[in-house]
């Protein structure tokens, strides 16, 4: 029984095209190393890894060692990022922020806590390298930021720590810490024929046996993707470009949807089937189903972002006793995710098999963001939301205490100087018209904010910095120049290509990197205007205009003109002060020489009377 979309024909053959003359090496090897094994009698394996030991497979030996530690369908998310609005978020903390020469940005928060009388403090510590958390005990008697700091990264110097002071700073801080929780996943699912070893032959199978719709109506709903309200995918719900029907479920308040190959348009002229491939091709993880027991190589499909497959085959198909064995393979560099499989790999159709499948298929791709690849992309990204993170926490904290922000290596300098710069930068730029910040070169202004969603319950009482009303810089809710890290309909990691490759501007493409997309571009594209100092919020609309630089630049001509005048005004009066100052010394000089002839007269006066009073006794 064959099942075929609306738009899809007849089944194919499994014919085998000659292979490309610019095919990889890689998948020419997969090829042969497929054809040697189907050379040989059956069984197949259902996974033939290659030699290069660049993927690794999950099989009964590692079931047995994974089994009984790792054998609950949990999510392996981090959960630290979880734990401000466990642990802080509605109770009395602190958080502090700072710089740290070498690793960049800090962000600490702590509280006290008294557990078996004694007195704890837990604490939050927030590095581009990560987010870490511990209990400290034995602080002394004055515990501090950098006391704690010190204690959970020894070599973190941090100068000077200063509090967050703002009823926004919980909700900033909550938004930070959550944008690597996940509520929305998108997974490939790949219909494999007996006998087919080439990538394009995966991709060009137009229908799916019984077998396969047996196995989509378990693993979730076929929805019409003409106006669905949910979680896409990167899926076109409004004009049918991505085919009319797909595979979509809601599993623990996290939302999936399917890429499956045979529901995906199919190109007559397209031996390729790049438009399926668009999708598929741009998942992490993807379901390999197979029709029958055959071979299966992961290193056969050309993608930069498929990192995992979980192979499926049906035993007994459509029948009261239909079974599943399953086998899991992923690139070297990814680590173990579970749940593990059981020593015989294989399941009974059930509401079990489901949701350890679909469980098994979320912690793979948050595995894939562990791997080499992403894992720099991730650190990027991380590394960007903490400086706008610092940056909004000391915005406003200045905000609400009121104070103006004051540059931070403050230079004094005359205004000639600075008159004479701005000229000579002024000069400079017209003379070599690809200077940065002039006219002749276009300016993107990239302030990219990477934020998460914020929830609603984002609201602290007691705390030194509680959630407030007003919609901060980092709130999901801010439209312009934002890019929310917050997981998108398109992709997990969309609008980026990893080997330097940018796509256009406005492709609705599914290339799996849209999250971030902000970790190849600096936070702030901000360049400095020599008339107007430092911009933060970008580059200087002065360079706009031409005009505009020039009449700017008459402006100060003008203001230096009048300190001229008023240099001039104050010669004047250095000038009729100095005369002043000569007449009184004058005056001074004679004066003195008047003091001086009149004690030399009272000298002789003194020496009469003292003649007269002698003449007179002596007459007596």
């Amino acid at each position: 029984m064959e099942i075929s979309s609306p738009q899809q024909g007849m089944r194919e053959g499994p014919g085998k095209p000659p292979p490309d003359k610019d095919e990889a090496p890689s998948r020419t090897s997969s090829r042969i190393r497929l054809e040697e094994v189907l050379a040989q009698p059956g069984p197949y394996p259902q996974v033939v890894l290659p030699s290069s030991g660049t993927y690794w497979d999950e099989h009964a030996m590692d079931a047995d060692h994974h089994y009984l530690t790792n054998n609950s369908n949990k999510f392996e998310t981090d959960e630290t990022a979880t734990y401000y609005r466990r642990y802080f978020l509605g109770n009395e903390h602190w958080t502090f922020f700072g710089e740290d020469e070498v690793h960049g940005p800090v962000v600490v928060t702590y509280k006290r806590e008294v557990i078996s009388s004694q007195e704890n403090f837990r604490v939050l510590l927030r590095l581009k390298s990560g987010t870490h958390h511990a209990t400290i005990i034995n602080l002394g008697d004055y515990p501090t930021p950098a006391k704690m700091v010190k204690r959970l990264k020894e070599e973190l110097t941090v100068e000077r720590f200063y509090p967050v002071v703002t009823p926004e700073g919980p909700e900033l801080i909550l938004a930070y810490d959550e944008h690597v929780l996940k509520n929305h996943f998108k997974f490939g699912l790949i219909y494999q024929r007996f006998g087919q070893t080439m990538e394009e032959q995966l991709f060009s199978n137009r229908c799916h046996v019984a077998a396969l719709e047996e196995f989509l109506c378990l693993m979730g709903q076929r929805v019409k993707l003409k106006d669905h309200e949910g979680f896409k995918g990167g899926l076109d719900t409004q004009f049918g470009q991505t085919g009319e029907e797909s595979i979509y479920e809601k599993f623990r308040e996290k939302e999936i949807m399917f890429h499956v190959s045979t529901l995906l348009p199919y190109k007559e002229n397209d031996p390729q089937q790049l438009e399926r491939k668009r999708h598929i091709g741009n998942d992490m993880v993807a379901i390999v189903f197979q029709e029958t027991n055959t071979p299966f190589a992961p290193d056969m499909i050309a993608s930069h972002f498929l990192h995992a497959y979980i192979v499926v085959q049906p035993i007994e198909p459509c029948t009261p006793n239909t079974r599943y064995r399953v086998s899991v393979t992923a690139r070297s560099d990814v680590p173990f995710f579970g749940p593990t499989l059981p020593p015989t790999s294989t399941f009974e159709k059930s509401p079990h098999f489901k949701e350890f499948l679909l469980t098994k298929l979320i912690n793979a791709e948050i595995a894939c963001y562990k791997a080499e690849r992403f894992a720099k992309l991730e650190m990027r990204t991380r590394s960007s939301l903490l400086c706008a993170l610092v940056d909004d926490l000391r915005m406003k904290t200045n905000e609400f205490l009121g104070v103006t922000k004051v540059p931070e290596t403050p230079k004094v300098e005359t205004t000639g100087n600075k008159f004479r710069e701005i000229v000579r930068s002024v000069l400079i730029g017209r003379k070599n018209p690809d200077t940065p910040g002039m006219l002749k070169k276009p300016i993107i202004n990239n302030t990219n904010t990477l934020v998460a969603v914020t929830p609603a319950s984002a609201r602290s009482k007691g705390s030194g910095s509680s959630s407030g009303a007003r919609t901060p810089t980092s709130s999901p809710d801010t439209t312009p120049n934002t890019m929310a890290l917050s997981e998108s309909d398109d992709s997990s990691l969309n609008s980026m290509d990893i080997d330097g490759h940018p796509h256009p501007l406005n492709e609705d493409s599914d290339t799996g990197l849209e999250s971030m997309s902000s970790a190849e571009t600096p936070h702030k594209l901000s360049l400095q205007c020599p008339l107007c100092g430092n911009n933060e919020d970008g580059v200087c609309a002065l360079h706009a205009d031409p005009e505009t630089i020039m009449r700017q630049v008459e402006t100060l001509k003008h203001e230096i003109n009048k300190l001229k005048c008023d240099k001039l005004d104050l010669l004047r009066q250095n000038v009729t002060c100095q005369r002043e100052i000569k007449k009184l010394k004058e005056k001074e000089l004679k004066l003195g020489g008047e003091l001086t002839s009149a004690t030399k007269e009272i000298v002789r006066l003194q020496s009469l009377l003292k003649d007269l009073g002698t003449g007179q006794v002596s007459a007596v």
